[in-house]
């Protein structure tokens, strides 16, 4: 199971995309294949960095983690969370198979290490990465997601140990406190834990800092800001 993610030159691929699955009312499955990506082995939770055209301006990019791959047909599937107005979502909003998808990677840096326990704390957002991690840790450890959503529709099926859905409700999006309590009130299982908190930004970083409490030193925990909420 363990493995070092190390940097990459920039690849880019032209992909087609072959389907378009909502897989709930917010989530969309891209599916996408390209000679470029055939023996093209990506990890579990490594990224792309889609280019979009945004209306009359210069490309815009936006970066995505691929929940699968399929490196004997070079096929990827992305998982897009639709929400807001922005680039990301009109695409994944508006786009079709035969539609061409133009991207950089896969690349990521994310270091998956042998442990008794994972905790797993996320927003919608991060649903996809976790759950790709969680199915390559398998039966081997312990999984423990804490996963914030707006309601219950947003759920997806994840193979983890155990599961905590946190409904936000009409609270917005990209605050800590319903996290920030579970985390709080958390008592981890024995042995060796390590951490993945994947989500707003200024929210992943202020759970980091309660990853200590919890028996987990720096190199134990792994934090990423998918997205950044406006003042």
């Amino acid at each position: 199971m363990p493995y070092r993610d190390t940097a990459r030159p920039r690849v880019s691929h032209a992909a087609t995309i072959t389907s378009i699955c909502r897989l709930t009312p917010r989530m969309v499955r891209v599916t996408a294949a390209a000679e470029s990506l055939v023996g093209v082995q990506i990890r579990p939770a490594q990224d792309i960095e889609l280019l979009l055209d945004d209306g009359d301006g210069p490309r815009v990019k936006r970066r995505y983690t691929v929940r699968r791959a399929r490196p004997d047909v070079g096929e990827i599937d992305v998982d897009v969370l639709v929400h807001g107005r922005g680039p990301g979502s009109r695409w994944a909003s508006t786009t079709r198979p035969g539609d061409v998808m133009e991207f950089v990677g896969p690349r990521g840096k994310l270091e998956l290490r042998p442990a008794d326990w994972h905790l797993f704390a996320c927003d919608e957002a991060g649903l996809p990465a976790i759950a790709a991690l969680i199915e390559a840790i398998g039966r081997q450890a312990t999984t423990l997601v804490l996963a914030e959503i707006g309601c219950s529709s947003d759920r997806l099926p994840l193979m983890a140990t155990s599961v905590r859905w946190l409904h936000r409700g009409q609270d917005p999006a990209g605050t800590p406190a319903l996290l920030e309590r579970q985390i709080t009130g958390l008592c981890p299982p024995e042995g060796t834990g390590r951490a993945y908190l994947f989500g707003e930004s200024r929210v992943v970083a202020g759970l980091r800092g309660l990853m200590p409490a919890l028996g987990l030193a720096p190199e134990g925990v792994f934090a990423k800001g998918y997205w950044n909420r406006r003042p």
